[in-house]
């Protein structure tokens, strides 16, 4: 069950690349620290397209593609 909502403001890229926008998350008790899901109203908002086998996010900039990397 979620605590509750937060919105923050998410940036993608660097200093001479990035997209901005203000998200919704929903704030939920976990044991471990900073954890984000992304589903896809975020994706359909920033037009981004995942790539789930690299686990990278490609996100449209200002100046070109911004490629986002995650880890497990």
């Amino acid at each position: 069950m979620p605590l509750g909502r937060i919105r923050l403001n998410v940036t993608f890229g660097q200093l001479d690349n990035f997209h901005k926008e203000p998200l919704t998350f929903e704030v939920v008790d976990f044991p471990d620290v900073y954890h984000s899901l992304l589903g896809w109203p975020c994706f359909a908002m920033f037009m981004v397209v995942p790539n789930y086998t690299y686990l990278k996010l490609k996100v449209p900039g200002p100046k070109g593609v911004i490629t986002t990397e995650g880890n497990f």
